[in-house]
């Protein structure tokens, strides 16, 4: 018992070793973040939507592209209706109808069992390769329908961008932040990600993580369609990307906006498919990213930090608290002047005692 609680002891130590660095990024990033020059050449982009039963948010999204300060000729929206039993499809129809000067094109996909967000996207890509080619657009962005973007969204993205950059991810802000504390956690959570962690990795040039929406990136690492068709099909595309050399920068002054769950069990549910998904992201992509580690080459840190990124957080957890819990032992052993068979005898008779009072 004594040797098995020291072995899950040192892997406690050792990953608080290894993931210590974490706390150096968020000192960082109190500090300042990567700025981006204005710019007065305009790419073209496609804006990629996927919309499974939004007809209550989607108009919002369409609106606030509409009214970007960014010239419309140089944008176009591409919507995905997927597997949708209302009327998005034909809500976005008749917006498209009534706003002639904003380009948006409309597919619809019907596959029960392709229901996640990465088939929709390879769908979605493979029409534009077919429509419109790849390379018709510099740049394509990834929204979810429930978004809505501030009016300079995209002309701050054009900036970090026409930079060089090739993947961007942008502030994430929440519309319905004070709703109840359910959309209050997941609003600050999103926050925490882009004060202690993005904006110290765009900094130093580093790979900052991608959060499933409000992000861009270069029609090169679409050029063979989308791939990526897992529950959490954001991490892969981070991975793969890290994996092929790419960073991946941070535009804080280019922001949108949200929607959080606030209701229990629609969190419970989407908390439960993601901790299936991050699962299933660290048996495909952290074996992947340890052989990319062990090459040694300008790849090893952005590697190295998605191998943490894609570390199951429970085992994590699990491990780190053996390792306070031994350390606790260890005090009062210390303290106490007994062995650790003494500490552990009385913790026992100590838990009966109680038990029987």
């Amino acid at each position: 018992m004594q040797e098995v609680i020291f072995i899950c002891a040192l892997i406690g130590f050792l990953i608080t070793i290894f993931t210590c660095y974490k706390f150096v990024y968020a000192f960082i990033g109190l500090f300042g973040t990567r700025k981006f020059k204005q710019t007065d050449r305009k790419h073209t982009y496609g804006i990629c939507i996927s919309a499974r039963n939004e007809e209550k948010v989607i108009t919002n999204l369409l609106e606030s592209i509409r009214n970007q300060d960014y010239p419309l000729k140089n944008l176009r929206v591409f919507i995905i209706a997927h597997n949708c039993t209302d009327n998005t499809a034909q809500l976005v129809r008749e917006y498209a109808d009534n706003h002639k000067d904003l380009n948006i094109s409309l597919y619809e996909y019907n596959n029960p069992d392709e229901r996640t967000k990465g088939y929709a996207l390879r769908y979605l890509f493979n029409k534009i390769k077919e429509d419109f080619t790849i390379e018709a657009f510099d740049g394509y962005y990834i929204f979810d329908a429930d978004n809505v973007l501030n009016y300079d969204y995209v002309t701050r993205m054009n900036e970090a961008f026409d930079s060089g950059e090739k993947i961007v991810t942008s502030f994430r802000n929440s519309k319905n932040f004070h709703q109840n504390w359910i959309s209050f956690s997941y609003a600050v959570n999103w926050i925490k990600n882009c004060l202690c962690e993005h904006r110290a990795k765009s900094l130093l040039y580093g790979a900052c993580r991608i959060n499933g929406t409000g992000f861009l990136f270069a029609n090169e690492l679409v050029k063979d369609g989308w791939k990526f068709l897992s529950l959490t099909e954001d991490r892969a595309f981070c991975a793969d990307a890290v994996i092929k050399g790419y960073r991946i920068s941070y535009c804080e002054k280019a922001e949108f906006f949200d929607e959080q769950p606030y209701k229990l069990k629609v969190a419970w549910t989407q908390r439960m498919r993601w901790a299936k998904g991050l699962l299933l992201s660290a048996v495909e992509s952290c074996p992947k990213l340890l052989k990319n580690m062990a090459c040694m080459d300008e790849r090893f840190p952005a590697s190295y930090d998605h191998f943490w990124i894609n570390f199951p957080i429970d085992v994590e957890a699990f491990y780190r608290s053996i390792l306070s819990y031994s350390m606790q032992i260890a005090s009062a052993v210390i303290c106490g002047g007994g062995s650790l068979t003494d500490f552990l005898s009385y913790r026992q008779d100590y838990a009966l005692a109680w038990g029987n009072g």
